[in-house]
């Protein structure tokens, strides 16, 4: 799909997808790593702590799908995201400029195992929010294609790598949300709790009703106080090919295409 108003932007073989949010369009490779509804959840989950004035960060952008939804939920007017792989960094500041959004969403190519530097600021941020690689380095088969193993497995990035970034930049009683696998849920509370990030609320994604959580959304506080809440898990189907009424109110239609949901299923 191309239209005139993406032409200056969009590379060939390039997808242009409408995002079906506020008018929002991103630009997508059919052969590299492309977001899913796990994106589209994060968006959604993080949105009420996101004002027009909150600091936000985006750790792994990808193609830069969660500022554009934060933006086309929240309006807010100041999010950084983060992106180590040149093709992907590129793609997204391509993004932003073709919704007309560079003055609100600045992507930078780098680093997080790095020093911040200038451009992002310790102690700055008041929301963070990172969909990361789900998958422990040696897990699981790797892609052979490498911008879908970094996107996929914890080779360039681990959680712990994460969660110091996360410590870092957010400011005292900042909030990290995060969506990652269920089987990780252990880890996930260790590895962030050991970097002053409390765990205060986590909400399963589940594919059927009867099936358990395969996916968790989750919220940490840094410097929190210890106690989490649990909240009712959120599952993607009411029936086979029937999507639950609260996932079509999140995307606002009748539901998400098959493609989208394949992780939850």
């Amino acid at each position: 799909m191309t239209t005139d108003f993406a032409r200056p932007y969009q590379k060939p073989g390039e997808r242009l997808e409408d995002l079906g949010l506020d008018g929002l369009y991103i630009l997508q490779d059919p052969d590299a790593f492309r977001f899913n509804i796990d994106s589209v959840l994060l968006a959604w989950y993080a949105a009420p702590a996101v004002h027009r004035k909150t600091r936000t960060l985006d750790i792994g952008t990808g193609t830069g799908v969660l500022p554009l939804l934060l933006y086309g939920r929240t309006h807010t007017q100041s999010i950084d995201a983060v992106e180590i792989q040149s093709a992907m960094a590129d793609m997204a500041s391509r993004s932003v400029a073709m919704n007309h959004l560079e003055g609100v969403i600045r992507i930078h190519e780098g680093d997080i195992r790095n020093e911040p530097g200038t451009t992002l600021v310790r102690g700055a941020y008041d929301v963070v929010v990172t969909n990361p690689p789900y998958m422990p380095k040696g897990k699981g088969g790797v892609n052979p294609d490498r911008a879908l193993a970094l996107a996929r497995h914890e080779i360039t990035c681990t959680l712990d790598d994460v969660a110091a970034a996360a410590q870092a930049l957010l400011k005292d009683r900042g909030r990290l949300f995060m969506v990652h696998r269920a089987e990780r849920l252990v880890d996930l509370c260790a590895v962030l709790r050991a970097h002053q990030l409390e765990v205060k609320r986590v909400r399963g994604v589940q594919p059927f009703p009867d099936k358990p959580a395969n996916q968790i959304l989750l919220q940490a506080v840094k410097r929190g106080h210890p106690g989490a809440i649990v909240e009712p898990p959120l599952s993607i189907y009411q029936s086979p090919g029937v999507y639950s009424a609260e996932i079509n109110a999140i995307y606002d239609t009748d539901g998400p295409t098959s493609k989208n949901t394949d992780s939850f299923i």
